[in-house]
């Protein structure tokens, strides 16, 4: 470490220490101490401050004070702005939902400090699920939905938002699944939200069982329709059906109920795991008319996929940009390739002067893709790269195609991706480059061309 990443790492380990001593016991969240999101907030700020030496020790305690004070009913706000003494502005866009200077960062229950948005866990976990059973509980203590039980975190990738919410399979319902979405308490993040999201959250779902044990009959007639067909489907690929799943939320006509159905098959990473489609209730009525139903695609075709790919010794594919990253010497490739072994999805935060990079690597349709950015510099997802605050001119715009990346632009890795087209925009440039695809073995981090 640099002598002078050693005094900034003892000025804000010194500030931390007083920060704890004039707050003690003070928290903002569900937990979180207000020293520790206050000693964030500050170190952000003073790496992004345009002189990157300047002494946070100079603050008095009564500054650190009346700036926690400030940081605190910010924090607590659905519109708050704090301006940080370097001029970092923290701003909250409705509850829980946290900007630094226009990033979007989270408080972490259980966790002390502030944490960017990507690098915390989107799944329901540790103090706020214990939280969220408390309202549920207590609502449903009299009622007689109470028998679906607690509802506990469940993943099934594939889906935007893969993140959810499951209750038992109900007897009653024909072993019907009720679902909720762990993403709606309104917060960036589960894990960010505050007390009084996490109760109307439970209340909400309290209002779905209410639904769904109302209805329960019906949705197990339904149900069993639904997994006739899935059934039927998947006999023709030797598969078989995990789970009938409904979400009540969205749905007015509870008589043509759309379900989720779970196959047990080779998930997105190409390993055997759980693969969902969507069941609308416009398949039970074909099927009442003697409808035959193909195999599930999203089942189907990936074990013929997996077979040729074990054939060349290959786990699966990469883009040309995740594996342009993995090199480029910015992260460690063993990490990250051990975590996808078993893992959908992972975030790694490359720090640097002022604000850091992030890549988010996760498993798609059996490829590992990647998506960098950087606030206010550049966001790359798949085969679009945007980079703000430049222009290029139109007459080198024409004369593009097939050139590689670092002949328009230099950047930390994937100089080598040929181009296609680029045009410029009102912030900046945005490129097109023909990605191609790659073999990869996660084990000996081997990629080659196929």
């Amino acid at each position: 470490m640099s002598k002078g990443n050693q005094d900034h790492a003892a000025a804000a380990a010194a500030i931390k220490e007083r920060l704890d001593f004039l707050l003690e016991g003070k928290c903002v969240g569900t937990g979180t101490p207000l020293s520790a999101a206050v000693a964030t907030a500050l170190e952000v700020d003073r790496r992004r401050a345009p002189a990157n030496d300047r002494n946070s020790l100079g603050h008095s305690d009564e500054q650190l004070l009346e700036l926690a004070a400030d940081i605190a009913a910010t924090l607590d706000s659905t519109h708050g702005k704090t301006t940080l003494p370097f001029g970092t502005v923290l701003k909250t866009q409705d509850l829980g939902n946290i900007l630094l200077d226009g990033e979007l960062w989270t408080l972490d229950a259980g966790r002390p400090g502030l944490h960017p948005a990507i690098t915390t866990r989107n799944d329901a976990h540790g103090p706020n699920l214990e939280i969220l059973h408390h309202p549920i509980s207590r609502l449903t203590q009299k009622l007689a939905c109470r028998r679906l039980g607690l509802p506990q975190p469940f993943l099934i990738y594939g889906d935007s938002e893969p993140h959810v919410l499951h209750f038992a399979p109900c007897a009653e319902a024909g072993g019907v699944v009720l679902q909720c979405w762990a993403n709606e308490t309104d917060a960036s993040r589960f894990c960010g939200a505050f007390p009084k999201q996490i109760e109307e959250f439970g209340a909400s779902i309290v209002r779905n069982m209410r639904s769904f044990w109302t209805h329960r009959k019906s949705i197990a007639k339904q149900g069993t329709e639904m997994r006739a067909i899935a059934e039927a489907r998947a006999a023709d690929c030797g598969l078989t059906v995990d789970a009938i799943i409904v979400d009540m939320k969205l749905q007015s006509d509870v008589e043509n109920l759309h379900f989720y159905v779970h196959y047990n098959g080779l998930d997105e990473a190409l390993r055997p795991g759980l693969v969902k489609e969507c069941g609308a209730s416009s398949e039970r009525a074909l099927m009442r008319q003697g409808r035959y139903f193909a195999p599930p695609l999203e089942v189907s075709w990936r074990y013929e996929e997996l077979e040729d790919l074990r054939r060349v010794g290959a786990d699966g594919w990469i883009t040309e940009l995740a594996a342009a990253v993995l090199a480029s010497g910015l992260v460690d490739p063993k990490i990250v390739l051990t975590k996808l072994a078993t893992a959908y999805d992972v975030a790694v935060e490359i720090p640097g002067s002022g604000t850091s990079m992030f890549v988010a690597f996760y498993w798609n349709y059996g490829m590992i893709c990647a998506e960098v950015s950087k606030h206010r510099s550049m966001s790359w997802g798949r085969d679009q790269l945007v980079i703000y605050g430049v222009n290029v001119p139109e007459t080198k715009l024409i004369t593009i195609k097939g050139r590689p990346l670092s002949d328009l632009v230099e950047l930390p890795f994937g100089g080598e991706i040929i181009l296609d087209r680029a045009e410029n925009l009102t912030n900046g440039l945005r490129v097109h480059v023909a990605e191609e695809l790659l073999l990869i073995e996660l084990a000996s981090g081997r990629i080659w061309k196929g």
